[in-house]
């Protein structure tokens, strides 16, 4: 234990170095209102946020990477509900999110290799997290529980508690989020990961916006023995993940958006998931430093 919170401490002091890539989660975001505004805020303003909030959106890219694990090396789509509670003032917000990810190649249902049964239609993961939200100034707080589960593995799954901090301001913004895995099918339980992540956003036009992300994820050594297949022992990051991407507007409710990743992978002996066969990726990656990934989005919220 004082060996990782050393880590931890090191990790923690080494963090501002990257830049970072968010999760992909939708979050709950304000939009900064002028100074001059702020003294002028109404009681009518405070109430502006409606009281249930409602996201859709489907992402189609050509990879698909998780805490700079490479899941998918084939085209992917991905689909997200987001459903929102806001909360009477300064009691925050809860949520649901629903989140599926469906390998295009496997869309038929043939047979799938180890698993005897159907592709189920390519669709390999599905993921459900309630989370709550608050801030404290600045200092956006989640606090969630995450399950995933795969149905072409019989529907194996992993279940985690999480708590993330974001520090909202104009400069560069930093988060952390602490993942306890406390169960999962193919594996000892108790293991933590650790994601780290700086971004930086940039309003072109009113309705055009471009963001900087970069982001690393930590493995405990519990976790990075199951992920290496046994290879690893010790704590050790995953890789690093810079991306920029695009978002347009075209209506108060319906966005469009591009993004293009690098991901570079720090240690060759991180890997995906072994043992199950519910992704496209074979040892091929074993050896390579890296993968460039992108995709497209569409989006709607009321």
């Amino acid at each position: 234990m004082k060996k990782l919170m050393i880590t931890l401490g090191a990790v923690a002091a080494a963090a501002v170095t990257f830049t970072a890539q968010a999760e992909e989660t939708p979050a709950k975001t304000e939009t900064a209102k002028p100074e001059a505004a702020e003294a002028e805020t109404t009681e009518a303003e405070k109430d502006e946020s409606p009281l249930f909030e409602v996201a859709l959106q489907l992402d189609v890219n050509s990879a698909y990477v998780s805490h700079n694990r490479i899941f998918s090396d084939t085209p992917v789509a991905q689909y997200d509900l987001w459903m929102q509670l806001n909360l009477p003032e300064n009691f925050g917000w809860l949520a649901v999110d629903v989140w599926a990810n469906q390998e295009l190649n496997k869309r038929h249902s043939s047979r799938s290799r180890g698993n005897g049964g159907k592709q189920f239609g390519g669709i390999g993961e599905f993921d459900y997290e309630i989370v709550y939200g608050n801030s404290i100034g600045p200092v956006n707080l989640t606090a969630s529980h995450l399950w995933y589960t795969y149905p072409r593995c019989g529907w194996g799954s992993q279940k985690f508690w999480t708590v993330g901090a974001e520090y909202d301001n104009e400069f560069v913004v930093p988060s952390i989020k602490f993942f306890w895995e406390y169960a999962h099918d193919n594996k000892p339980d108790e293991a933590f990961m650790i994601d780290f992540a700086l971004s930086k956003g940039f309003e072109l036009t009113e309705q055009l916006s471009l963001k900087l992300t970069s982001k690393t994820t930590l493995y405990t050594s519990e976790y990075a023995k199951y992920i290496s297949d046994g290879a690893l022992t010790d704590t050790v990051f995953g890789g690093w993940d810079n991306g920029i991407s695009l978002s347009y507007a075209l209506t108060d409710n319906i966005s469009l958006g591009a993004h293009l990743n690098y991901l570079y992978k720090l240690d060759h002996r991180v890997r995906h998931c072994p043992g199950w066969d519910s992704y496209s990726v074979d040892s091929r990656h074993g050896t390579h430093d890296g993968i460039l990934y992108g995709g497209v989005s569409a989006s709607l919220a009321f």
